[in-house]
């Protein structure tokens, strides 16, 4: 499968690294907090015989430099947009995964021409939408960090990035209804986000479909890589063709 290994500097000097893969209409790829465009391993020889991909590497986050002390999902949405810029890129579908979900639906809301379609896997734009347990293990860990940050540039460099876990992404309710992307948001039952929330995303976006996955949790596109492949390309093709 060939690859292109590709970076584009943004205004405040942060480089970020993407990788193209494939051919077709574009399909922007978004991990989660601390991970990086690995992730999604095992959807990319499903997706690029349909797509162009984009891995993307999130700043801050695997190969991606970060100049800013504050991280924010506005600046990180900012950052895709000089992506598109550099690819000559008009439109793009987006698959966000946790925070690569919640990337997604903030680029949506604010480039709303540059958005074809949204899949949403275990996003979140209210901290109350985690369930208690995962919440607090993110403060453990924070803490954890913070005390590391003394000692180690890694973990202070991370700790930007760890904030964004305990505040909510900025997006209200009247925000998510004037998304028009066609959306599928899909989540595993036993997902680290409440179900509850899950629906309500699916409630609030108005062109927005809802697939809950018996016997999934939050990584339910590493652990079963078949049939999330199976739901977004259904998704995405059938949007297409429509």
């Amino acid at each position: 499968m060939k690859v292109e290994n590709k970076t584009v500097v943004v205004a405040d000097g942060s480089e970020i690294y993407y990788e193209k893969y494939g051919s077709g209409s574009a399909l922007f790829l978004l991990h989660g907090n601390g991970g990086s465009g690995k992730y999604f391993s095992k959807q990319l020889e499903n997706f690029s015989q349909y797509f162009t991909v984009f891995v993307v590497d999130s700043r801050g986050h695997g190969r991606s430099t970060n100049t800013k002390k504050v991280t924010s999902f506005q600046l990180m949405a900012d950052d895709l947009l000089a992506i598109m810029k550099q690819e000559k890129i008009e439109k793009a579908d987006l698959l966000g995964f946790s925070d690569g979900a919640n990337l997604a639906m903030v680029f949506a809301h604010l480039y709303p021409d540059h958005c074809d379609h949204l899949v949403l896997n275990a996003g979140n734009t209210l901290v109350s939408g985690v369930r208690l347990m995962p919440h607090l293990a993110s403060y453990l860990q924070y803490a954890i960090v913070w005390i590391g940050s003394f000692f180690d540039k890694g973990m202070r460099n991370f700790l930007p990035i760890l904030k964004l876990l305990f505040h909510d992404v900025g997006l209200n309710s009247q925000d998510l209804a004037e998304i028009t992307a066609p959306t599928l948001v899909i989540v595993g039952k036993h997902d680290v986000i409440k179900t509850s929330h899950s629906m309500y995303l699916a409630r609030t976006i108005p062109n927005a479909s809802f697939a809950l996955v018996k016997g999934q949790g939050h990584m339910f596109a590493r652990r079963n890589p078949k049939r999330f492949n199976e739901e977004v390309l259904r998704f995405l093709l059938e949007s297409t063709r429509s």
